[in-house]
């Protein structure tokens, strides 16, 4: 069984006709970063988004969570992801 890592990045959106583009992006960043490091996404997991609104900066913060596995830096650019205890080829 792999042990399963959380990866964390938390702002703040101005606008809230971005969340859905801002979301995909920094989803994108984040899977990134993890591969980076030498993990790949869990994709039975869906990444977890979540908003507060912050009144007196008239703005929306968010927090967005994904979960990976550690599979080393070469190998983490060879899969897709890690479903069903198996890794997915790209």
């Amino acid at each position: 069984m792999r042990k399963i890592h959380n990866f964390m990045i938390a702002g703040t959106i101005g606008d809230d006709a971005h969340f859905i583009k801002a979301r995909e992006e920094y989803e994108r960043t984040m899977v990134q970063d993890m591969r980076y490091r030498g993990y790949v996404p869990v994709l039975d997991m869906i990444p977890q988004f979540s908003l507060t609104y912050i009144e007196k900066k008239n703005q929306y913060g968010f927090t967005l969570t994904m979960f990976g596995v550690y599979v080393g830096k070469a190998k983490a650019m060879q899969y897709e992801g890690f479903s069903d205890q198996k890794f997915i080829p790209r």
